[in-house]
């Protein structure tokens, strides 16, 4: 982090604005906190940094998460552009029937994340970040349901995504943890993961759309989490916008604590990018 606040530092003394070289065949110009990112989140990811609330239905548990992408600056050197951002989000779990109402807290975090476009729609992402996961309480080990366990990864993302607009994206890259560890440091590093939305009718300015999501998790014997999401995409302020749909994911917990179970289920979904 100290290495992302020393260049914007370093950007900062040169001054706002755009600066011009001598060889008018090399610019250098840059805009500090732009309105939105040139990647949109991808939309059946639930861990994407975005603020959402599921009910799980046929039960009264709510999956919820709370973060946001926030870009940082638009860069263009002699020639190629990118944009920096940062992204955070905390999702947890809560079961408001008995003791362990709040079951997880799992926390993400991407130190930073560059977005570098390829051509028309076609763009290169780069991540760097951390996650940890925990429980909220020891409930669940005073009930003897469980035992808490140490789970975090240091990890390195690399993504091809092709993005016509907010409803039509297609993305496939690699997770790669070079630290891992579950209980102990562990040596399986890779999640592969792909996915993607389609808008499917328009009704004036609000969508209706499909979305997908697969990652596959070396750690767990190349077990997958799937997700297919259908709903409605409401425009708000520029850059950001509502969706309610309806979403089932299957395959491997990707909740640390619960590893290596599997589950699944179906939520209605409220989440705001």
């Amino acid at each position: 982090m100290r290495y992302i606040i020393a260049f914007v530092f370093f950007l900062s003394l040169c001054g706002f604005g755009q600066e011009q070289s001598a060889d008018n065949h090399r610019t250098f110009t840059y805009t500090f906190f732009p309105e939105s990112t040139l990647v949109s989140l991808f939309t059946a990811d639930a861990h994407a940094h975005r603020t959402e609330a599921e009910n799980i239905l046929f039960t009264k548990n709510i999956r919820a998460s709370m973060g946001t992408m926030f870009p940082l600056f638009d860069l263009e050197l002699f020639h190629t552009s990118l944009q920096a951002s940062i992204g955070a989000s905390v999702h947890f779990e809560l079961h408001p029937v008995g003791q362990a109402q709040i079951v997880t807290n799992d926390y993400y975090i991407d130190f930073l994340t560059l977005d570098i476009p390829v051509r028309d729609h076609l763009y290169a992402r780069w991540v760097v970040g951390h996650t940890s996961h925990h429980f909220s309480d020891n409930w669940y080990e005073r009930m003897k349901l469980t035992t808490s366990i140490r789970y975090s990864r240091d990890y390195m993302k690399l993504f091809a995504v092709y993005e016509r607009d907010r409803n039509s994206q297609l993305y496939l890259g690699a997770d790669y943890a070079y630290t891992f560890t579950i209980v102990r440091r562990i040596e399986r590093p890779w999640i592969f993961q792909t996915g993607g939305n389609v808008s499917l009718m328009k009704f004036g300015s609000s969508v209706l759309y499909t979305a997908a999501d697969c990652k596959i998790h070396q750690e767990a014997g190349f077990a997958a989490t799937s997700t297919i999401q259908f709903g409605v995409m409401f425009p708000m302020q520029p850059g950001h916008f509502l969706r309610l749909s309806l979403q089932y994911r299957t395959g491997l917990d990707e909740r640390g604590q619960f590893f290596p179970e599997h589950r699944s289920f179906s939520v209605f979904a409220l989440s705001f990018e």
